[in-house]
């Protein structure tokens, strides 16, 4: 198996540096890249020094531990400066023809036994790996955000990646205290298809009036047993993220035998406004009725995507349940709420998202109602 000892992070953002931060803590040097040296010690300094800084100030790191963190991260501003790196993660914004051509690039400077992996959301790692020499040692990453406090990682197998990449991959997140997933190369992998469908059918509700912001979100809270409800979580990602991995995730699936909930104009006015949700906009209405008919297509949405990820072995049930939980902390996955609810009940939700033109019936329901779920 590879050894990873040096990773390098190209785009040191947001997400970059949260990877970066995580892999410094648990004891590997980290080089990340930035397009000029004057970025390179802007993000240095923010992202890095000014981020220890504040967790020493409130007493959650001595002064010590911080420094033994930033004497393992150093940045640069060419691929050269990559070019001993074990581990290349690439975490640059999410445009596909940028990632393309960063992964050419890494191509003809990193070592050949360096493996190459991409952090993108929704993108296929093998289109994205189109220009790679040895395309077995590539794979996807997926962090989710924020990535240094998130336990999820979701290991990315695409029909490329090498038995010996995908078990340096395992090693690699279990040494950076993470809990990973085993998803094979598919839109938006295994969590955010769950993800995002939800917002998807939840924003399209959005009337500001009987379904205001405080309601939808109340109303997922309710539905999924959480703390934090779904529009909470769509400010906390951004709503530009929301609104083009909403985008994306439509044209891979929306006219597949999948399917896949339409991207909301509510989302796209809100996103274009450049607010978030307003979570004060209320009251909560608590009309039976009302919250329902919400509840149902949710539910619904949710129980059909993740069937269809289970039915066409993109991920396992256990893994996704485990994933559901993890990463967007939903004290329940989509399997345990079916059973929880019944499988009848389930059936009616997911044939009532067939009818609402979000997905199509996913092959295990097709005959009727599939006995309950085995969890383990």
């Amino acid at each position: 198996m590879a050894e990873i000892k040096k990773v390098g992070i190209v785009g040191f953002g947001v997400m970059g540096s949260a990877i970066g931060l995580n892999a410094a803590s648990s004891g590997y040097d980290v080089v990340y890249k930035e397009l000029n040296d004057e970025l390179v010690q802007k993000m240095y300094d923010r992202f890095v020094v000014g981020a220890l800084r504040k967790r020493v100030e409130k007493g959650k790191m001595t002064q010590e531990q911080m420094d033994q963190i930033t004497s393992r991260i150093t940045g640069t501003s060419s691929y050269e400066g990559l070019a001993e790196c074990d581990l290349v993660i690439e975490a640059a914004v999410e445009k596909m023809d940028l990632k393309i051509q960063v992964f050419e690039d890494l191509s003809k400077h990193c070592r050949p036994d360096a493996i190459l992996v991409s952090n993108t959301s929704t993108f296929l790692i093998e289109k994205l790996m189109e220009r790679v020499d040895r395309p077995e040692r590539t794979a996807g990453l997926h962090y989710f955000f924020p990535a240094n406090v998130n336990k999820l990682v979701e290991v990315i197998r695409s029909k490329h990646t090498s038995d010996e990449t995908y078990q340096a991959l395992m090693e690699f997140a279990r040494q950076n205290r993470k809990v990973a997933i085993t998803v094979k190369d598919f839109p938006g992998f295994a969590i955010n298809p769950i993800f995002i469908a939800s917002y998807n059918v939840l924003d399209s509700f959005y009337d500001g009036q009987t379904y205001n912001v405080a309601t939808l979100d109340d109303i997922s809270k309710e539905a999924l047993g959480v703390r934090f409800g779904i529009m909470w979580v769509q400010n906390g990602s951004g709503l530009g993220t929301a609104y083009h991995a909403a985008v994306s995730m439509v044209e891979y699936l929306g006219d597949t035998d999948i399917g896949y909930p339409p991207v909301p104009e509510a989302l796209k006015r809100q996103f274009e406004s450049g607010q978030p949700w307003n979570l004060e906009d209320g009251p909560v209405s608590t009309d039976p009725e009302v919250r329902a008919r919400v509840r149902d297509r949710l539910l619904g949405a949710i129980f059909s995507i993740a069937t269809h990820l289970v039915d066409r072995e993109v991920v396992s049930l256990g893994d996704l349940e485990l994933g559901v939980k993890t990463a967007l902390a939903w004290p329940k996955g989509p399997f345990a709420l079916m059973n929880e609810l019944g499988m009848d009940e389930a059936a009616r939700l997911v044939r009532l998202a067939d009818e609402e033109g979000y997905f199509r019936v996913p092959a295990r329901f097709k005959d009727g109602v599939p006995a309950p779920w085995d969890l383990g």
